[in-house]
């Protein structure tokens, strides 16, 4: 029985929901963190949790201290567009470190390993995406993802791996300088907004949907395929200019939008999320709208 899951990126916008939602469900949560870690958005819970700080603490130590049934890999270093300072830090982040971490699972005997990983890894042009679909990482973000989902292949013979692929999350605690909470904000506060041509369709996912799909298939792993991926996202694209409507209806609030040129990024992006209907019995239990009005309600708080 899984009860003890090792999180790390906990702190982070998406890694905060499933600490939550892990915790709701009443298993023990131990978080593995960055010593410079901001904590603000799991401060309500976490004296409920076990922390350690990477670098503080030698990490075979949290092995020993703890006996680990799975881990939750969330920790990353993003940059959608990386510079020639941060090839350093994101082979560590995404590479080097859950190496070192799927190496310690195999000495501790730790069964279970949740993997994240982007859509930004899939070959695009055939839509929606399916998980079989040919590897064309868009960045180097992505590709760092990718060479880490083959090293797992050489450990897959001493645990079990499984990996999500994310696609756009949204809700509340998200980074502020992202697309829905820069928005919102700029509405709440009467500010101008420069935004591309607003075509660009992407597959937006409630955060509260993607923490569901952690714990669904930690309650589910023992029956999941070694080394099976699957994409977690709504299978509906929508658009920018869709989404600023959205938000403007809900706010019944006009967002000052100044419409640019058509954006240099992918136009268009799909899950096809059938097999987490399948096999993780998993799909998205919140719409677009319904989503966005918790956002929302949220942010007014933070904004007004």
């Amino acid at each position: 029985m899984i009860k003890n899951i090792l999180v790390t990126g906990g702190t982070g916008f998406i890694g905060s929901h499933v600490i939550e939602t892990l915790l709701n469900e009443n298993f023990n949560v131990i978080l593995l963190k960055r010593y410079s870690s901001n904590t603000w958005r799991i401060e309500d819970f976490l004296e409920n949790i076990i922390s350690y700080d990477i670098g503080e603490t030698d990490l075979g130590k949290v092995f020993e201290e703890n006996k680990i049934d799975a881990i939750i890999h969330l920790a990353t270093y993003y940059k959608k567009n990386h510079s020639y300072e941060d090839i350093e830090n994101m082979i560590y982040s995404n590479i080097t470190f859950p190496t070192k971490l799927l190496d310690l699972c195999s000495k501790y005997n730790v069964r279970y390993f949740l993997n994240t990983g982007t859509f930004f890894e899939y070959d695009i042009t055939t839509l929606p995406v399916k998980e079989e679909e040919n590897k064309k990482p868009f960045n180097l973000y992505s590709s760092t993802k990718i060479s880490f989902e083959d090293i797992i292949k050489f450990y897959s013979d001493k645990l079990k791996v499984i990996t999500f692929r994310i696609f756009s999350p949204y809700g509340e605690k998200d980074n502020e300088y992202k697309l829905i909470p820069t928005l919102i904000r700029k509405a709440i506060k009467n500010e101008e907004i420069h935004l591309s041509e607003g075509f660009q369709k992407l597959d937006f996912v409630y955060v509260k949907d993607i923490a569901g799909a952690y714990v669904r298939a930690i309650k589910s792993i023992e029956k999941i395929d070694n080394l099976e991926s699957f994409n977690i996202g709504t299978g509906f694209p929508y658009s920018i200019r869709e989404i600023v409507s959205l938000i403007q209806e809900i706010l019944d609030k006009k967002i000052n939008v100044v419409w640019g040129d058509p954006a240099q990024d992918i136009p268009i992006c799909y899950a096809d999320i059938t097999k987490a209907k399948e096999v993780l019995k998993w799909k998205p239990l919140y719409s677009l709208r319904e989503g966005l009005s918790r956002t929302i309600e949220y942010y007014k708080k933070v904004y007004q």
